[in-house]
């Protein structure tokens, strides 16, 4: 219903408390023909509903572009940790070597940085709504 009012163009990503909003409902689905590393498969994350998709930007921060096209920063790396909780890793941040993850900052605004098992903010769960 909200659609046709998002920004055309690439969006920044944030997180509030979960109220069903339709840009806090995202689908993973693995990337097709995207290769992958041991164990699975490259993944894509998309708001669901559309096709606009996570991708990491140089500056190591996150957005949301219109279109999943496969690029390498719109393919996700997603670990099972030890205690049940995930990481989750672009397949690259464009212009740079550094192995960063999805982490949020202050508990609310998503962004990538190195990972810390010792902070749950490193750390991700998943809910099928």
């Amino acid at each position: 219903d909200v659609i046709e009012t998002w920004p055309k163009g690439n969006t920044d990503v944030r997180i509030g408390d979960y109220m069903f909003r339709p840009h806090q409902k995202w689908t993973i689905t693995a990337a097709p023909n995207a290769g992958g590393y041991l164990g699975a498969p490259y993944y894509k994350i998309v708001i669901a509903g559309t096709e606009r998709a996570l991708a990491a930007t140089k500056e190591g921060e996150l957005i949301t572009v219109p279109t999943f096209t496969g690029a390498a920063e719109q393919l996700w790396r997603i670990d099972q940790l030890i205690d049940g909780t995930y990481r989750i890793m672009p397949k690259v941040v464009p212009d740079s070597t550094e192995k960063l993850a999805l982490v949020s900052s202050g508990d609310s605004t998503p962004t990538l940085a190195k990972f810390d098992m010792n902070s749950d903010n490193s750390k991700w769960n998943f809910k099928d709504h």
